[in-house]
């Protein structure tokens, strides 16, 4: 592997070349997910998948019983999903382009998904449901005390990183704007920090 991602084959790795390998596997992941799926949804094989179909090849079994046996709750998963579709589908026809369906699947890649991401974040986490993240519920996230007396040293970093920087304005909660520079910083690169950590971890003699 270290063959492909030495671009200039001089036969060494840098932080360059290593950033660009992980956007490049991070993004063929992403396609090849997305090809997989389009596969099951697209059921008439026009090109373009509709909602109905998205819907009925992901929930038809539950549609048809109402009351499933394992008790999870289809029908608030289907909601998001219906939020997130018309989210993603730009002309709003209801029907996804491949690439409206890969915006919807990975939401997380497009600019103009950012303030659904941030939606489906807050919900999972605000247990209270008061459009806050306070900080039990954003440790919460992260750890689960199961009858430990003593926190790790890593969750008391954490509860520092909260209040000294997650909570920008110091009213004990996170709100839309607080939570989206967390999950998704505009000055952060992840590839980039990723390389930057990899090499910097490896590189022995300096």
């Amino acid at each position: 592997i270290v063959v492909k991602i030495d671009e200039d084959k001089d036969g060494f790795v840098t932080v360059e070349e290593l950033k660009n390998w992980i956007k490049f596997a991070q993004k063929r992941w992403i396609y090849e997910d997305v090809e997989r799926q389009w596969k099951g949804h697209d059921l008439n094989e026009d090109g373009l998948i509709s909602w109905d179909e998205y819907k009925n090849a992901t929930y038809g079994y539950i549609l048809d019983d109402p009351d499933p046996d394992d008790g999870f709750n289809y029908k608030q998963m289907m909601v998001r999903d219906e939020r997130r579709f018309k989210m993603a589908d730009k002309d709003g026809d209801l029907t996804a382009t491949k690439e409206e369906f890969t915006a919807f699947l990975h939401p997380e890649e497009y600019d103009y998904m950012k303030d659904i991401v941030v939606q489906e974040t807050m919900e999972d986490i605000d247990k209270n449901g008061d459009g806050f993240i306070d900080l039990e519920e954003y440790i919460g996230d992260m750890y689960s005390h199961d009858g430990d007396a003593d926190e790790p040293e890593w969750v008391k970093t954490e509860r520092e990183q909260f209040v000294e920087f997650r909570d920008k304005n110091r009213d004990g909660k996170m709100d839309k704007e607080e939570t989206k520079d967390w999950i998704l910083p505009s000055d952060y690169d992840h590839a980039e920090a990723e390389a930057r950590h990899l090499v910097y971890e490896s590189d022995q003699n300096k």
